[in-house]
């Protein structure tokens, strides 16, 4: 990566999320020169709205995304991903394969710089669950499936959102579109985090309600990331976005 050229910044974000939620740190990055790229993905949508088609899952997120990507990366753009808790599954199918290191070695430009997970979730194995086993994930107490679709219910404002204020949480909880694949919770990976070959970092979220920080240290692991850790509940991007946004500089500035 040339000095003078920063990357583009792909903000993934969680289950349930709109790149609206990640305002905070998406506005001082554009305002520091960072051409930022919001994924508006296949598997949510609002509870107004039909849909999303139950089959979906985050490997096609992943892979509209890689769509967007490739031919950017052809050019010679490079690229950080920053994904927060779901959010980590399409990332890590949109990086394997298509980091700097994977295309220079194809003899390709550009390509995904480097990896920052946001209280997400790292794979032992490829076609298991998040604990290594074969059987479904079991839905959250504060989600209802219907018909392959997953219903957020109001219980979970205050996981997502511990540490922010009644009016930031009620702010934050209009903004989220309600509906999303329960496919996209259950499918088995492809592919996982440990072969991702560039800079991953994880930011562990050390107050985190939704994803236990014990947890977190132990996927961070797994996925062989270097650790930032936070005083933060599920959304360090909303009660700490000056952090954050710390973090992102501090992980380009160690590309150059």
């Amino acid at each position: 990566m040339s000095p003078t050229t920063k990357p583009l910044i792909v903000i993934l974000p969680g289950a349930f999320h709109t790149l609206d939620n990640y305002r905070k740190i998406i506005d001082p990055l554009r305002t520091s020169g960072y051409e930022v790229l919001g994924v508006d993905y296949l598997v949510t949508a609002r509870s107004s709205e039909p849909g999303p088609n139950p089959d979906l899952s985050f490997i096609d997120d992943a892979e509209a995304l890689r769509d967007k990507l490739i031919p950017l990366f052809d050019e010679g753009r490079e690229a950080v991903l920053i994904s927060h808790s779901y959010g980590s599954l399409p990332a890590t199918h949109t990086a394997v394969g298509q980091t700097t290191v994977d295309r220079k070695q194809r003899g390709e430009k550009g390509g995904i710089a480097a990896v920052i997970n946001i209280a997400g979730f790292a794979f032992p194995a490829r076609g298991k669950n998040i604990l290594g086993e074969e059987t479904e994930t079991p839905a959250m107490p504060y989600q209802v499936v219907e018909n392959g679709i997953t219903h957020l219910q109001p219980a979970a404002k205050r996981i997502f959102y511990s540490g922010l204020s009644q009016e930031e949480m009620d702010s934050e909880w209009e903004r989220l579109p309600l509906k999303q694949t329960r496919k996209s919770f259950t499918d088995f990976p492809q592919h996982i985090e440990s072969e991702i070959q560039c800079p991953k970092t994880y930011i562990l979220c050390e107050e985190d309600q939704a994803v236990p920080p014990a947890f977190q240290e132990h996927m961070a692991g797994v996925g062989g990331y270097e650790i930032a850790r936070v005083k933060s509940g599920h959304s360090p991007f909303l009660s700490i976005p000056g952090d954050i946004v710390k973090i992102v500089e501090g992980v380009v500035e160690g590309l150059s």
